[in-house]
């Protein structure tokens, strides 16, 4: 049994663990005024541009090691968000879906390391036991709150 097992809580987007860790459990509480998404992602990131035409965003990272499919993290002056990658034209290059409005281009900051998303709604609360030796997040741990979610997050 391990014994060694420490927790965090947050109640705002961020870093939240510096450092090498796994993640064991987390507790995302019910949001307050309407369903949101919250997550966590390693805090390692890649830096590139976006252009956007209409609903959809080719965003330019360099190696970004995306494929169909994968979730990951943007903050850019688009909505900060977990998108859904929709194609990859290659190493560098790939597309997301985002809403019609917003800046036609601009930089991007990549997260391509999503640990977990989950999304909660005013009436339940989320608790997730991490089975084994849980997530490993290389180089920490950043975590995503919408709708005044508050988390704990167990680490070691």
């Amino acid at each position: 049994m391990q014994t060694d097992v420490k927790s965090k809580y947050a109640t705002a987007s961020g870093l939240l663990l510096p450092f090498r860790t796994r993640v064991k459990a987390f507790f995302f509480g019910a949001a307050t005024s309407a369903a949101g998404t919250v997550g966590l992602y390693d805090t390692f990131s890649i830096a590139g541009t976006y252009a956007r035409a209409t609903t959809t965003a080719t965003v330019t990272a360099v190696n970004h090691q995306l494929e169909v499919g994968d979730s990951v993290f943007l903050d850019w002056d688009l909505t900060d968000d977990f998108y859904q990658v929709v194609t990859v034209a290659d190493a560098n290059t790939f597309t997301v879906t985002v809403a019609d409005s917003g800046a036609a281009s601009g930089n991007v900051t990549v997260y391509n390391d999503v640990l977990v998303i989950s999304t909660v709604s005013t009436g339940n609360d989320v608790f997730n036991i991490i089975p084994g030796e849980g997530i490993l997040a290389r180089n920490g741990v950043r975590i995503y709150l919408e709708s005044s979610v508050p988390a704990t997050v167990y680490y070691g």
